[in-house]
């Protein structure tokens, strides 16, 4: 593990108040070990660190930003719900704070499709709701394919996704040792 993803793991605001190297290159690089480091993950402590890693490198004002931003809203659609309810709390002070992600005249309706959705709620409902917020900020958007089998075993063939929701969520619970 590298000593970065120490620091992160420990205290991730440590990382930017430590150091005055602020610059896009930095932020490239914690950006692009963030994307590394928590896709699939179900660790949920790396998961808040890193919403609140992409919410801080949302809210500067460098380039980077509109990236940052973008793997941020990607949370909104999480499998586990709190984690997709502390990305909308993370977009939504990063919203308040850079102006500039969103259109002026489409800020109001971003910031309340924010805060009135129930983002701990059904997943498919969140999803749409953050594709509409992807449209407002201009985001590129993947999108989803329904699918019924797509978890493959071990001899290769299709079983059925657990959708389930609660069940993901025990899942996260049971590997935060909970």
């Amino acid at each position: 593990m590298g000593s970065l993803q120490i620091f992160v793991l420990c205290d991730p605001m440590w990382v930017f108040i430590s150091t005055w190297a602020q610059t896009p290159i930095f932020c490239s690089g914690v950006l692009d070990s963030l994307v590394i480091e928590l896709k699939g993950s179900k660790d949920f402590c790396k998961l808040y660190s890193g919403i609140a890693i992409l919410g801080y490198i949302s809210s500067i004002s460098d380039p980077i930003n509109i990236q940052a931003f973008s793997h941020l809203v990607t949370f909104l659609g999480h499998r586990y719900p709190k984690i997709r309810k502390a990305s909308a709390e993370q977009v939504y002070l990063v919203l308040l704070e850079n102006e500039h992600l969103v259109a002026e005249d489409k800020l109001e309706k971003a910031l309340e499709i924010i805060s009135e959705t129930c983002w701990e709620g059904d997943v498919e409902e969140a999803k749409h709701h953050r594709l509409q917020l992807c449209d407002l900020a201009d985001l590129e958007t993947r999108q989803p394919q329904k699918t019924s089998y797509g978890v493959s075993n071990d001899n290769g063939e299709q079983r059925r996704k657990t959708t389930d929701e609660n069940a993901s969520y025990a899942s996260l619970v049971g590997s935060a040792g909970f």
